[in-house]
């Protein structure tokens, strides 16, 4: 599956935060903090997680990027290429690996929906 690289004019190393609005959850879902992979909000909405890279780059699946389009043009990202074949993307929190500060504390940004 393909992969499309998308890019934020301003944020870095950051993870940013696209909330489907039109997709409720069925009840408030309590977000892990931060430094476990999430935002540490309580969401009432589909919100997917975007951890972008120092240069404000994130590659997202193909799937994903048509389902939130919208909201990616909204909050100012540009698509920049399709990545034939992207590293492994996985859905979910992800499990921080020791002392690689691949979680810690990272900037989050709440992105408009």
């Amino acid at each position: 599956m393909a992969g499309i690289r998308v890019q934020h004019p301003t944020a870095r190393s950051a993870r940013f935060t696209v909330v489907e609005s039109d997709r409720p959850y069925p009840k408030p879902y309590q977000c892990p903090a931060p430094e476990f992979g999430g935002c540490g909000t309580t969401h009432l909405f589909k919100t997917h997680h975007l951890n972008l890279d120092e240069t404000g780059a994130v590659i997202i699946s193909d799937a994903l990027y048509e389902k939130i389009k919208g909201l990616l043009v909204l909050n100012q990202f540009s698509e920049t290429n399709v990545v034939a074949r992207p590293p492994t993307m996985g859905v979910g929190i992800g499990v921080p690996v020791p002392g690689s500060g691949s979680w810690g504390n990272i900037p989050v940004i709440r992105g408009q929906s």
